[in-house]
């Protein structure tokens, strides 16, 4: 009986570390871009203002959209009782789509390979829960 508290409390400590380390990525890729390496390599690509203040969002989107992917996984996982492969493919498939549609909102880049990604995931999924 004694180790269940504990072992909940465990949980909530590592749920706040997963959900703090994206958010100070974010935080940080506004604040100071030239201290985040993704956002290094496309300031020295030199395509203009306005397609760095883009990256930048879509760099913050793209860290603080894995907060709820995380949880999702771990609530597919625990209450629908799906196994640990497909709670962890649904959401980086939906965390790819999300990156995609945000890149092309923010950048006006299209990426043609994310979207096969995001199909073959997709397929892979739909049969995976046929199977099972």
């Amino acid at each position: 009986m004694t180790g269940k508290p504990l072992l909940i409390l465990l949980a909530i400590f590592l749920l706040l570390v997963v959900a703090a380390v994206p958010v100070w990525l974010a935080i940080r890729v506004m604040r100071h871009p030239e201290k985040d390496r993704s956002m290094r390599g496309v300031m020295a690509e030199q395509r203009g203002d306005e397609y760095e203040k883009g990256m930048q969002k879509f760099f913050m989107v793209s860290y603080l959209s894995t907060i709820p992917c995380f949880v999702m996984a771990a609530v597919l996982e625990d209450v629908f009782g799906m196994e640990k492969f497909l709670s962890l493919l649904i959401p980086a498939i939906a965390l790819g789509l999300v990156l995609n549609i945000t890149k092309w909102h923010f950048t006006g880049e299209f990426s043609k390979a994310g979207l096969v990604t995001f199909a073959i995931g997709l397929a892979l999924t739909v049969v995976l829960l046929i199977v099972n």
